[in-house]
């Protein structure tokens, strides 16, 4: 395996959000990062497809928010991943609760026709998503059986190659609420190395680290 066969990263932080007694330098704080280091990540893999960043502790500290303050706060948040995105050439995914975001929250922005996305999962968990998208295919099929190999079209990732590597940074590496059907068979990789330190050489690092091992699918 190489490199090339890496279509899709999620990264996973386990650090405490930067400046959590402010909700909105939280948030931009951590978009800010994800914007680091997806650029970085994009530029290692030219034959990335999607990069996803989950970031558990800010979505507990905006579960402590009310509804209101999370979604501005997380619509700001969004806009400034959207410039990033621009400006890389590549779409923007939200993911998540994103049904209350204000109308001036940017959507499923087109940005690159070659299909490279960032995914920001905010206010997100993934039973939670699954959740929503039985409740999505059951308003749309009344009375039908939902089969496993109908799922992924409903979730939140739907039409994004599932997660070749969930790369965990920061904090210790425990099972975490995210992503548990689309990563069930991924690559796992893990730093203690906090966020706020994680570089492109730590990232560089994980990729070889992948590139050199020889998947088995759950078998």
């Amino acid at each position: 395996m190489s490199e090339h066969d890496l279509r899709h990263l999620a990264v996973i932080t386990g650090t405490a959000p930067e400046h959590p007694e402010d909700i909105r330098r939280a948030v931009l704080a951590s978009c800010h990062r994800a914007a680091e280091i997806a650029r970085e990540a994009f530029t290692l893999v030219p034959g990335l497809r999607a990069f996803s960043w989950l970031d558990p502790g800010l979505d507990s500290l905006l579960s402590c928010a009310t509804a209101s303050a999370a979604a501005l706060v997380c619509s700001e948040g969004a806009r400034a991943l959207a410039t990033v995105a621009a400006d890389l050439g590549i779409s923007l995914r939200l993911c998540g609760r994103v049904d209350d975001l204000p109308d001036t929250a940017p959507g499923q922005a087109a940005g690159a026709q070659d299909g490279r996305t960032l995914l920001w999962f905010q206010r997100y968990s993934g039973r939670d998503e699954i959740v929503r998208a039985a409740g999505r295919f059951l308003a749309a099929h009344p009375g039908a059986t939902l089969a496993d190999d109908e799922l992924d079209a409903w979730l939140d990732t739907a039409g994004i190659p599932d997660p070749d590597l969930l790369l965990y940074v920061g904090g210790p590496l425990e099972p975490r609420d995210v992503l548990i059907w689309q990563g069930s068979y991924a690559e796992i990789s893990h730093t203690a190395e906090p966020i706020s330190a994680f570089t492109g050489a730590g990232l560089r690092r994980a990729i070889e680290d992948y590139s050199e091992r020889q998947r088995r699918f759950g078998r």
